[in-house]
């Protein structure tokens, strides 16, 4: 019996920067489906322009269970985060992506949402987003078929629009929406701003701060009265003009003294 795992391939673009890690650190731990012995990996690796997480591996050798989770080693920030990418060419498919276990993908063109904790946080690429749904229903189409024909018959109408989106023969759009704002989508020319894709960041949701543990369930509180709407349409994004014209600011030391001071960033472009 093998389960269904979330895919920790790397795009082969970025592949070196993964490399120099430390060799995963490999423990024994019971496997939950026969209770023998199976082996964990853990290791740490640092994304290129992201951040650094963590990656826990299981693999049994008796009954050939699988199963892998990230965690992204960062608490949640001080917003959420919505990414929007526009799949269009190969190097789209092959972007590297974080999701952790609160982020919500979804795909509108397949009406299609994996919603959160619905699996353990991921790792992945944007192809891999559609093959992890490709092999999770492909698994139990034989099952399907014999006991809901109908339910089978539509299944299979999905998968093959699926293998239309990985072919490239219809363009679509994946949308990652995590409250925790520990969410990643890869820029494969991270020196100059993404023209397929739009990341923005917003302010939580009631329902999404009790996600996060911010709340309890019972809490009731006054949106009105913790989210100042003036701030929070300065702090989202809503076009390719809002991101050129972005300042960022953070602090590092002088080159020159070696002092902390503030350093402003922004894109901008030359007429030649």
């Amino acid at each position: 019996m093998t389960e269904a795992t979330n895919s920790i391939t790397l795009p082969s673009t970025s592949q070196q920067d993964f490399e120099d890690v430390e060799k995963p650190m490999e423990i024994e731990s019971i496997c939950p489906n026969c209770h023998e012995n199976g082996i964990t990996k853990i290791i740490s690796i640092n994304i290129p322009f992201y951040r650094q997480v963590i990656v826990m591996s299981f693999a049994c050798e008796h009954c050939g269970l699988q199963n892998n989770n990230l965690q992204s080693g960062e608490q949640a920030q001080e917003y959420g985060t919505e990414i929007v990418l526009k799949v269009k060419n190969a190097a789209d498919l092959n972007r590297t992506v974080v999701r952790s276990e609160y982020g919500i993908f979804e795909i509108p063109e397949l009406e299609l949402t994996i919603p959160p904790k619905s699996s353990s946080g991921a790792l992945t690429t944007v192809e891999g987003v559609l093959q992890s749904v490709k092999q999770d229903l492909g698994e139990t189409q034989p099952l399907r078929k014999q006991l809901d024909a109908v339910m089978a018959d539509k299944i299979d109408q999905f998968l093959a629009k699926l293998d239309k989106f990985l072919s490239l023969e219809n363009l679509w759009t994946l949308k990652l929406r995590d409250p925790s704002g520990n969410c990643f989508i890869q820029n494969p020319n991270p020196f100059h701003v993404d023209p397929h894709c739009i990341t923005s960041h917003y302010c939580r949701s009631i329902d999404e701060e009790k996600l996060l543990g911010f709340l309890d369930d019972d809490q009731v509180i006054d949106l009105k009265q913790k989210i100042d709407p003036i701030e929070q349409a300065e702090n989202e994004w809503k076009s390719y003009q809002d991101v050129k014209n972005e300042v960022m600011h953070f602090m590092g030391p002088c080159q020159s003294c070696g002092a902390i001071c503030e350093t402003r960033m922004k894109p901008t472009g030359f007429y030649f």
